[in-house]
Parts: structure tokens; C-alpha cells; sequence
């Protein structure tokens, strides 16, 4: 485990104190049952916590250094310590009686803080996917502009590859819920299956159906199928962030603090070195998953091959996926989401995403398709190769399709504009989010605005700004305005109303500061002016 990819309380559960503890709770668990069916006495259970208190890691270690056996050394050093009483420690158990049983324990301690971590990682993606159902950009297939889309989609999309992945990490924490004391190959030589459930219960798991020596290895597959699951999420949302960031699009930035360097020869450098990070993390635990695949095929009823294979891995898959998913939620929760970066790449490619929209239009007019493919992809490619130059404006391709006669005698112009409308992409987003969130964009809006204005002292002023936007803005340019007010943190009691906005003032304002605090909520380069007036 790497200090620097760790966080304490993971990192606590694969700590050398930790194993040993998880081992004294096996063993307490059966010295438990020893006394329930009278083959022990009832003061062994406080003579056996004075004798683990009393020892240390290093007492354990030293001993082990005599013995090349860990768990010979930890029973040998405790049972020494209990006196008379220290023959029932480890009576009829096999090391791996302890180990497995423990280790069980202590993978299922580590899936529920895996389950905390990825929970956080999903409200802050649904907070910000609600944010942006209205900010719309570019849909990109094999990196080339395809069709617009809600940059809300785009998270919702993340999202629930992460819930799936949350189901399996769930369904991981059930497999691991089992435990064995079936003895050296499984056969309960020295004890009954009764005791061993009896003793397993104490602990919350269940027996193993068919031990050998050990528990069966596919488990730990489970559990590291689901661990990677979760961190090819991360790896996905992290490539696209590396992707947004870039110079060329700018469209989603991560946090960037107000003393932070981004290079040492280059004063300009803003890199995104937590999506970075989070790439290359994402390739150790696809290792280490590969190495416990490894583990199933032991020799019959057991061999010690497995064991140093997850001495490391089994920390390291933990620890680092932990790490991993806490970094990828607080950079959800701190990204700087760009809708104007968006607009204007939506449009750099002079409206070439309506080109499926077009080609429909033509067929459903009777024109033959391969010819109305061949027609549209002529005047479309005409205008691809001038993209990367800037040789064209945002409606480039409108303006191109009007002057072709077949084109404008089959569609007509105004159906034409209309295929250039973003909200036509954006319709089937309520049906979408309803399936990821269980709640339309329009419920939640309407869900937080009941419970902003519950919060809000009454004595706060309501203002109406009534928006006025730049020549030639699109209308659903005027949506990131809601949008940017949401995220600003101001009371906003109706996103929008044909461009009016209602915003509580803070109580102690000033009404004669109301266009000042307006323009600070309503600040958009694509608003030209506004009014304002109080209405409460």
C-alpha cells in the first residue's frame, strides 16, 4: 500500500493490527461456542482478551521468525500468555480455519466502504446531471462530431455504468458473507458442521457448502470482477475529462486552486492530472484482478501459492479502488462544466450534426434514400474539410442546403431551420432520466424548488429579472442561464419561464443593490441586458 493513493480507514482494515485482531475474532467466536457446549469454561473468554491485549504485532513477528508459520506464531505467543487455559485456543481448527474465516471478515468490512465511497460518487454525478439537462453539446462518436446531445445525458450515462457497478459490489459483499472451520480438507474431522454454524453466526456469515482447506478462490474473482467494475467507471469518466480539458475543447475543467502550478518550465499549464492519475490507477487494479484470477486453480485441496498473491493484492485492489473513488467523486463535485465552451463546438462544425435529420427529411419527401445520402453527404463534405481551418460559420451547412434546389423543393426552408433546433435532441431526455434517476428533470426541479422555498426566511425579497439575449442566440443558449444560477448556490424559485427568472434576495439586502446582485446571479456572455423588479 502507497501512502499517497491511500485513505485512513481503508488503509486501517489491511493494517497488520487489523489482521491480527479479525484473527482474535475467529477465535474468540469459537472459544465462545467451546464454553456454550461446555467443553470450556466461561472465564477462558476474559482470560483470552487479557493474553491478546498483552501481545503486539512484533511479539507475534518475533515469534514467527522461530516457527515460518503466522498463524503457529500468533496462537503459540496468546495460548503461552492464558496459562492453563491456553490449550482451547485453536482446539480442532486448522490455520485456515482462522485465516480464511478472517479474511472474509475483513474483505467485507472493505466492500462496504467500497459501497460508501461509490454512493458518494453517485450523488454527486446526479447532482451535476440535473444541473445540465439543459446545457447541450456535441455528441462525439470515434471523437468526430455526431449529433447533440444534454451534457446531462452524458453524466446520466456515467452514472449508470456506476450503479451497475454498485449492484455488483452488493451482490460481492453477499458472496464473501461465508466463513469455514471444516478442518484441514474440509471434512470436519474434528468438529461438527453444527459447531462451525454455531461459531459462523457470531461472526454474521455462513458456512462454506464444500470446503477444501480453504475457501474456493472464485470468491475473491467476484469480489475483484466488482472492484473493477467500479474503477473501469472512473477510468471512463477520467478519459473523458482528459478529453473535455483539452485545448481544442475546454468544455468540462477540473478544479484548479488559486496556488497551484501546472508546470514547472510553462507558467500557463492548467493540466487535468487527477483524470491522469485516476487513468493510471485504474491500470493497477486491472493488474491486480488479473493476479487473483490466478488463485482459483490450486492443487487439490490446497497449496500456499495464493497466499503471497494476496498479501499484496488484496490491500493494493482495496485500498487503491477506495482512493480512486473518493478522488473521482470530489472531481464531479468540483468540475468547472463550460456550456459556452459547449455552444461554440457544437457550432464549430457549421451545424453538420443535422445531416441524419436532413437525409430523413429527403426520404420521407419520396426521394430515394442512396440518393439522398449521396446528395447530403456532398454538400456535408464540402464543408468538413473547411472545419478545422474556421473557413465557415455556425450554419454553414443550413445556409448550403437552402441554395441547393433539389434540397430546398423537397423539405422547403422552414421545415430545414427547423432541423437545426437542439430541443428536438433533448425531447426523449425525461423518458431517459426517468429510467437512470426513478425522476424526470421537471420532478426534481420542481422537488428542490418546494424544499428551497421551505428553507428560505420569509422575509427575503423575491425578484423578476426578465432576460433579453444577444442577436442570433439560440434558444436553448438561454437555458445555461438556469443553470449557471442553480450552481451559483442562489435560492432560484423557477429555473425559467420564457426567460424570466424569479431569485430570492438575501434578507439583508439592499433593495437598491438588485440589479447589481442580478447581474452577479445572471452573469452570461450571451445575455445583453435585463430588468429587474421586485414583486414581493
Amino acid at each position: 500500500m502507497i501512502e499517497r493513493y491511500s485513505r485512513p480507514e481503508m488503509k486501517s482494515i489491511w493494517s497488520e493490527d487489523s489482521k491480527y485482531a479479525s484473527w482474535a475474532e475467529v477465535e474468540k467466536a469459537h472459544l465462545s461456542v467451546l464454553i456454550e457446549t461446555g467443553e470450556a469454561p466461561a472465564e477462558v473468554l476474559s482470560i483470552f482478551d487479557n493474553a491478546y491485549k498483552s501481545k503486539s504485532p512484533s511479539d507475534y513477528l518475533a515469534r514467527e521468525q522461530e516457527t515460518g508459520h503466522d498463524v503457529i506464531a500468533f496462537v503459540a505467543e496468546v495460548g503461552d500468555s492464558m496459562g492453563d487455559k491456553g490449550h482451547f485456543l485453536h482446539k480442532g481448527l486448522t490455520s485456515s480455519d482462522v485465516l480464511d474465516t478472517s479474511l472474509s471478515l475483513r474483505t467485507r468490512k472493505s466492500l462496504e466502504l467500497i459501497t460508501n465511497s461509490l454512493q458518494k460518487l453517485r450523488e454527486n454525478l446526479t447532482k451535476r446531471a440535473f444541473e445540465h439537462t439543459n446545457t447541450v453539446c456535441i455528441g462525439r462518436t470515434h471523437g468526430i462530431h455526431a449529433e447533440p446531445m444534454s451534457f446531462g445525458q452524458v453524466l446520466a450515462s456515467h452514472f449508470s455504468e456506476f450503479q451497475r457497478a454498485h449492484t455488483e459490489i452488493i451482490n460481492a459483499q453477499k458472496i464473501m458473507s461465508f466463513g469455514k472451520l471444516s478442518g484441514a480438507v474440509g471434512t470436519y474431522s474434528q468438529m461438527t458442521p453444527e459447531f462451525e454454524l454455531s461459531v459462523l453466526q457470531k461472526l454474521k456469515l455462513q458456512p462454506e457448502a464444500v470446503a477444501t482447506q480453504v475457501i474456493p478462490r472464485d470468491r475473491f474473482v467476484t469480489v475483484a470482477s466488482a472492484i473493477l467494475s467500479a474503477t473501469n467507471a472512473v477510468d471512463r469518466f477520467a478519459t473523458n475529462m482528459r478529453h473535455w480539458a483539452r485545448t481544442e475543447l475546454g468544455e468540462v475543467l477540473e478544479p484548479f486552486g488559486k496556488k497551484q502550478k501546472g508546470s514547472s518550465a510553462m507558467p500557463h499549464k492548467k493540466n487535468p492530472i487527477l483524470a491522469e492519475n485516476l487513468c493510471g490507477l485504474a491500470r493497477t487494479i486491472r493488474g491486480f484482478a488479473g493476479m487473483l484470477s490466478e488463485n482459483v486453480a490450486l492443487w487439490h485441496e490446497r497449496d500456499i501459492s495464493h497466499s503471497s498473491v494476496e498479501r499484496m493484492a488484496l490491500p493494493d485492489i482495496f485500498v487503491t479502488a477506495d482512493f480512486m473513488l473518493s478522488r473521482c467523486a470530489n472531481l464531479v463535485e468540483g468540475m468547472q462544466i463550460r456550456p459556452e465552451a459547449m455552444q461554440a463546438n457544437l457550432w464549430k462544425s457549421g451545424g453538420l450534426w443535422a445531416s441524419q435529420s436532413v437525409l430523413t427529411a429527403l426520404v420521407t419527401s419520396g426521394m430515394n434514400r442512396t440518393e439522398a445520402y449521396e446528395l447530403v453527404q456532398s454538400i456535408a463534405l464540402e464543408i468538413s474539410g473547411k472545419v478545422a481551418t474556421n473557413q465557415i460559420n455556425k450554419k454553414q451547412f443550413l445556409e448550403d442546403l437552402l441554395q441547393n434546389k433539389k434540397v430546398k423543393e423537397k423539405v422547403g426552408s422552414d421545415k430545414l431551420t427547423g432541423l437545426f433546433d437542439t430541443d428536438r435532441y433533448l425531447r426523449s431526455l425525461p423518458v431517459t432520466f426517468k429510467r437512470v434517476f426513478g425522476i424526470t428533470p421537471e420532478e426534481y426541479n420542481r422537488k428542490n424548488s418546494e424544499a428551497i422555498q421551505n428553507k428560505v426566511p420569509a422575509l427575503q425579497k423575491i425578484i423578476k429579472v426578465t432576460v433579453e439575449l444577444l442577436p442570433d442566440v439560440l434558444d436553448t443558449e438561454a437555458k445555461t442561464i438556469a443553470n449557471d444560477m442553480r450552481l451559483s448556490g442562489n435560492a432560484v424559485i423557477d429555473m425559467r419561464q420564457q426567460k424570466c427568472f424569479f431569485i430570492r434576495m438575501p434578507g439583508n439586502s439592499n433593495p437598491d443593490c438588485m440589479d447589481k446582485y442580478a447581474s452577479e446571479v445572471l452573469y452570461n456572455p450571451v445575455i445583453e441586458q435585463f430588468k429587474v423588479e421586485v414583486i414581493q
